[in-house]
């Protein structure tokens, strides 16, 4: 569930929010892979945050990686040439279907990201690219508390999402007739409930928008304990 920027709200007769994400996303997952097939669309500071959290994994004693939200696998190839061992998990079975057809090789699972399905402190980091942006609080916290325990003691979290305050509304979401929420969060926000969720904030990141409306937060924290 990798949206980097194509996300609003809908009102699909009985769906709760998360299975509306989650069909959008399923419906998306072709022409979501054709436009986003790797991280040609990250900035250079978007690069440099994903090193750093590369390079505070490999300075731990597990290397392994959860990609959280990984949609079509697109984060992987950047992972691996940096030196961590990934796997991924998304809430969309489309979107892994397609990760699975780009990465054969890699474990990738289907689940909400408050709801995986890993052993506690099975990873040395978790990357939530722009997929913890369909939890509003308290749902947002009870993802960042699971990711939390899934990674050991000392290990790294990276966010990306977008910055700013409130709910936003995009209707046919990457071409599909599907809709749905995202919130957007200051850094220092998400930063604070990533904090009373089990981490330890390291970094708060705020970019100006290139291609975007919005500007684009990071927050790069470590596992408490």
């Amino acid at each position: 569930m990798t949206g980097h920027g194509d996300d609003g709200h809908g009102h699909s007769g009985g769906m709760s929010h998360h299975e509306r994400v989650r069909a959008v996303y399923d419906d998306a997952a072709p022409a979501y892979d054709a436009l986003l097939p790797d991280l040609r669309v990250e900035q250079p500071v978007d690069r440099a945050m994903i090193g750093a959290f590369c390079d505070e994994v490999l300075a731990t004693s597990d290397h392994r990686v959860l990609d959280a939200g990984c949609g079509n696998g697109r984060m992987i190839q950047e992972l691996r040439s940096r030196g961590v061992s990934p796997q991924g998990v998304d809430l969309s079975s489309g979107m892994i279907g397609q990760a699975r057809r780009r990465e054969p090789e890699i474990d990738f699972r289907v689940a909400d990201l408050r709801h995986l399905p890993y052993a506690d402190a099975s990873f040395g980091g978790v990357i939530a690219w722009y997929s913890l942006i369909h939890y509003d609080y308290p749902e947002l916290a009870e993802a960042l508390t699971e990711l939390a325990r899934v990674t050991a003691p000392g290990g790294i979290l990276l966010t990306g999402f977008q910055s700013g305050a409130g709910a936003r509304e995009i209707v046919n979401a990457y071409g599909t007739s599907g809709t749905m929420t995202a919130w957007l969060h200051p850094p220092q926000e998400l930063g604070s409930i990533a904090e009373r969720s089990g981490w330890t904030t390291t970094a708060t990141t705020l970019r100006a928008p290139v291609m975007e409306p919005y500007g684009q937060g990071f927050v790069l924290a470590r596992r408490a304990g």
